[in-house]
Parts: C-alpha cells; structure tokens; sequence
C-alpha cells in the first residue's frame, strides 16, 4: 500500500458511498461534506463556527452538527422506493409515511419531517408526544397522526380532545383492557381504530425480540381474538382501519422483511374477512436499517421497498377469489434521521501506552537473537510461540520503576517487530486470533473533549457502532491507529470500534496494524494519518441523528453539546448557524437538586493548552 490514495482511504472509512454518500475527501486529504456538488471541509467548518461563535455562551471546542436537508434526503428517498415499485409491479395499493417522534423529537428533526412532505403521518408514544406533534402539525389537520403506547383515560381523554379539534389520529390497541377503555370513551365510527399485532415469526437482528409472542407490544393472538369479539358486539367493525406489527430496529436482513409482509398480509385478510371491511391499511412499523459499516448493498431502501410489497403480492397470489390491496403504510425512524447529525470531537491529548523508543539501536542489539529467531518463522504459530518464549523469558517481574520501563521499552519495541512479521506472513489464520489482536491494539490513547454518555449513548447501551473518522491527513497511508476516549471517570468511556472493510487480503497501517480484512470484520482502533497532526484536530462521530439526542445521559455532570445547523441555501453557499450552548454546569446542577449556584460556565474541557 505505498501508493496510498484518497480512494483507499474511502474504501477503508466506509465514506461517499450508502448511508454517508455525504461526507468525501478533498485531494488534500481531508474530510469534507459534500450535498448537491457542494462541499465544505470539517476544519474549515470548525474554524467557521470558532471565529464566528467563540465568544457565545456555552461554546466549546466540541459540538453537534445539524443537518436537516439529509432529513428531507431521507424521506423523498423513502417515498421514490417505494413509489417505483408500486408503478413497475403495478401494485394498486398507496403508500403513507410516519415518522415516529421518539426516534428524535427534537424540533430540528420533527419540522423537516413534516416541512418535507405535506402529507407524511406523524406517530407519538406518550401524552407528551402527542402535546409536541400538535405544537408542529399545526393547523395542517389532514395528516395521520398514530397514536401508540400504553394509554390511561387521561391519554385517551387527550386523543378525544384532539379528535373533536379535528385532527386525523388512528389509536393502536394492544390489549384487551385497552380496547375497554376506548370504548368506554369514544363512540362506533368517530375514531379509527388500528389493531397492533405481535408477528409470530422471527427475524434477525439486534432488536429481533420486537416480533413473537415474547414482544411487550401488540396483541397476542388469543387476546386479538377477544378484542376481535369486543369490539363487534359494540358496532366498532368500521372503526377500524388498519393493522400494526413491528418486528424491532435495525434489521440488515432485508429477506426477513419479505417474510413478514407474508404475515401482516394473511393477517389483513384474515380479519378484513371477520367484518371488518373498512381494514385498508397495513402499517409495517419501523425496520428500516441504517448502513453503519458501509458494507450492505448500496439499494438497501430499494430492497426493503421490495421485500414489503412482493410479499404482499406473494400472498394476494395465494388469496381465492379477488382481493383489495392493502394501503401500505411505514413508521421508519432511524432510517429518516440518523444522517441528520454528526459530532466533532476535538483531541484534546494524545496518550502513549509504551514509552518512546529514543535508544532504537540499543534495543536491537538486545533483541537479536529474538529478531533473528522471528526471521526463520515461517508459520503464524511459530511466531506465537516466540512470542509467548519472549515474554517469559524476558519479561521478570520488575523490581523498580527504572526497570519496568525499561522492560516497556523492550516489550513495545518486539511487538513491533512482532506485527511486521505477521504482516509479511500474508496470512488469513491471523483473523479471529486473540493474541493478534492484542498485538494490533492501539497503543495510543486520544483524549476527545466529549462525553460517550451523552452523545453516542447507544454504543455504551446496546453496543451499537458509530463510524468514527478522523478529519485530516486522509491522503497518506495511515500511520497508526487510536483509541478514542472521553473525558468522563468511566471505563465504558470510549468509542473504539473500528469496522474493518472486506478486501480480499489485509491492509496495513505504517506500524502493521489492520486496516481491512479478507472478509469484514469488527475490529479496534481508529487509523490516522500522522500521529502528530491528532492533537487540536477532530474526529467526527456519524449518522447520530437516530436516538442518541434522546437517550443521552448526563455522567460526570456533563450535559449537551453545542448544536450547530449546516444549510446549503438555493444559491449553494453553505451557512452555520449557533442553534444552543453547551449546558451550564447550574443548570445540570440543578436536575440533580442542587439549587442557587450560579456557574454560567460549561463542564467540558477548555481546548486551550
């Protein structure tokens, strides 16, 4: 890899391509962002925001980026999949999108949603949510509005109140004592009633505990058939126009969804042919996955928009007799708001785990015979071996501090030798080993003026992978890899993971550490171009706009970042604008009952040297 290029580096990172088409590299070598033709480095957005922001209040060296023209991306790319599909099968069904608000209900995220499309749906979860989507929606009254979770006589008494005010709002049932409670309030045909369902099926993926009879949602088949009952003898029949199934976030699988549409759609049937002849809707919830690692087929929208309607014809084809089809309609969260946000990490420090090498010479003389043992190796386990020989031999227990990095010095300088050896081995067997992978991790510790907690809170929750990309130096071979840290007392503080590319063979950094794999794979350690140039500079966190503002946990007292809109207006000029400052520490104070403080000053780290 001695002639490096920019395209390696896009290979490598995962960049201009799926789910972050939107973020390239100049030939220069460094990260921009690139919308319409149009592009605008991260350092150069970062010294905008510096020179222009500075001096306000709450500005820290690390903020959030906003982007909401990649929310409007997201929902017309959305609506041509499937439209596409509909006009080339001519599927004789609509399609309807929702955009559930508990995905992000930050105004920045809500009101693109619904300045995107005049007729997307909107779906709320709690009283709250429903309170928030009427602040948005307005006086635009026509727009679906899903209301789902568990719902007590004041929630059901909120969706009355907004019915009567003559907004279009559907309520889920997804248990029988709910189906009592809205029929102890509303009357037969003044609401629309949507049955949520449990799928009995399974699918793959993280969240796959969403579907199946275990699912904290919907109606389980005895109790849909009771509700079934319910509402017949109380003349509902018409009032219910749709059925729901969720089987959970994030499926990669895309099949798995041609499976599931098979099920709603025998389903629909099923009960339209009970009585109830207003059932036109099939709502198949959320699902549509999200390219964290650049690796998945680069039509996936296309693929799920298939997978939902050919499953629906697949069963329509097994159906006697003519058949409706059913109105298709998708509560896709994720897929609408996670390219919408990115977080730009400022290095604070950069931290060493072995000493610097100053005596190079000297410590090859003391490690001849070792390095003339790793010149005869010519298997994976022989250098292991002499590893593991090496390790036992000359690695006492230390018996004073001179000594021990003394020894550091010793270790740190084999292991590289180690790892260039492996390297010219070119073997595969070094995948899925666990003393390779010792030897690949970063010994490099990047201190980013961030907490995990509060602004990638998923990875630390259910493990979930951010790509992370440093912003300069993309154009050379990268040097070595890092670990990125946080400033909270938290070992769980870190954002590591790296995914490494499938290439049919291994690429390495300067000092043999991986940069790709023959087949994909998870592994740790962030390649950077030259070492020297990460302090002051930033990593960007991506495709954060789905969760991550909604789950953030405040550890260390370190609250929210800085918020920063990136526009590009109609005459392609890009703008910033300062959206909010960093939280006080009085008002982070404060929600944990600490009163009368006055410190206007934010918690994170100066930046300043």
């Amino acid at each position: 890899m001695q002639n490096w290029t920019t395209d390696d580096a896009k290979v490598v990172y995962g960049l201009n391509k799926n789910d972050l088409h939107f973020l390239n590299i100049t030939e220069e070598g460094n990260l921009c962002i690139e919308l319409n033709g149009k592009r605008i480095t991260i350092e150069d957005l970062v010294n905008r925001v510096h020179h222009e922001d500075g001096m306000k209040k709450g500005y820290t060296s690390s903020f959030t980026l906003r982007m909401p023209q990649l929310i409007t991306y997201q929902i017309l790319k959305l609506k041509r999949s499937f439209q596409k599909l509909i006009d080339d099968l001519d599927y004789e069904g609509d399609f309807c999108g929702i955009y559930p608000v508990k995905v992000n209900q930050r105004k920045d995220c809500v009101v693109p949603v619904i300045m995107s499309d005049p007729n997307y749906g909107i779906e709320a979860g709690t009283k709250a949510e429903l309170h928030l989507i009427r602040e948005v929606v307005g006086e635009e009254k026509h727009r679906l509005i899903i209301c789902n979770g568990a719902k007590d006589p004041e929630y059901l008494s909120t969706i009355e109140e907004f019915t009567r005010d003559g907004y279009n709002i559907g309520i889920s049932i997804e248990s029988v004592d709910e189906a009592n409670r809205v029929l102890d309030i509303f009357e037969p045909n003044e609401i629309n009633l949507v049955l949520r369902l449990k799928p009995y099926l399974t699918v793959r993926g993280h969240w796959s505990h969403s579907a199946g009879r275990d699912s904290k949602f919907g109606l389980s088949i005895h109790d849909l058939f009771d509700v079934v009952d319910l509402l017949k003898s109380n003349g509902f029949e018409n009032s219910v126009t749709t059925i729901l199934g969720h089987v959970g976030s994030q499926i990669t699988a895309i099949e798995d969804f041609r499976k599931f549409s098979r099920f709603m759609t025998r389903t629909f049937y099923e009960i339209r042919d009970m009585g109830f002849g207003n059932l036109d809707i099939i709502d198949f919830g959320g699902g549509l996955p999200i390219d964290y690692t650049s690796s998945h087929p680069p039509n996936m929208m296309e693929l799920y928009a298939t997978a939902i309607i050919e499953g629906i014809m697949d069963e329509m084809n097994n159906q006697i007799g003519e058949r409706k089809a059913p109105d298709i309609m998708i509560e896709s969260g994720r897929g609408i708001t996670a390219l919408s946000s990115l977080v730009l990490v400022e290095a604070l420090e950069v931290r060493c785990v072995y000493p610097s090498v100053d005596d190079l010479p000297q410590l090859r003389k003391h490690l001849e015979a070792w390095i003339s043992k790793l010149t005869a190796a010519t298997s994976l386990k022989e250098i292991l071996d002499i590893w593991e020989e090496f390790l036992s031999e000359s690695m006492p227990e230390a018996r004073s501090l001179s000594e021990l990095k003394e020894q550091e010095k010793l270790r740190g300088a084999f292991r590289s030798e180690i790892r260039r050896h492996i390297a010219d081995l070119g073997v595969d067997s070094v995948i899925a080993n666990p003393v390779v992978e010792e030897l690949w991790h970063p010994e490099h510790i990047v201190v980013g003026n961030f907490s995990v907690f509060n602004s990638a809170g998923d990875h630390v929750l259910v493990k979930q992978h951010f790509p992370i990309l440093p912003v300069r130096d993309l154009h050379v071979m990268p040097e070595t890899t890092v670990r990125l840290v946080d400033i909270t007392c938290d070992s769980d503080g870190e954002i590591s993971q790296f995914h490494r590319k499938g290439t049919g063979e291994i690429w390495y950094t300067q000092d043999y550490r991986p940069l790709t794999m023959p087949v994909e794979r998870m592994g740790v350690g962030i390649p950077v171009g030259k070492l020297g140039n990460v302090k002051g500079s930033h990593f960007v966190i991506a495709l954060t706009g789905a969760y991550q503002d909604v789950i953030e946990m405040d550890h260390n007292l370190l609250g929210d970042l800085p918020d920063v809109e990136l526009l590009l207006d109609k005459d392609g000029k890009w703008e910033t604008r300062w959206m909010a400052g960093a939280q006080n520490m009085e008002e982070i104070l404060e929600d944990v009952g600490y009163f009368g403080l006055d410190i206007d000053e934010d918690p994170y780290m100066s930046g300043d040297d």
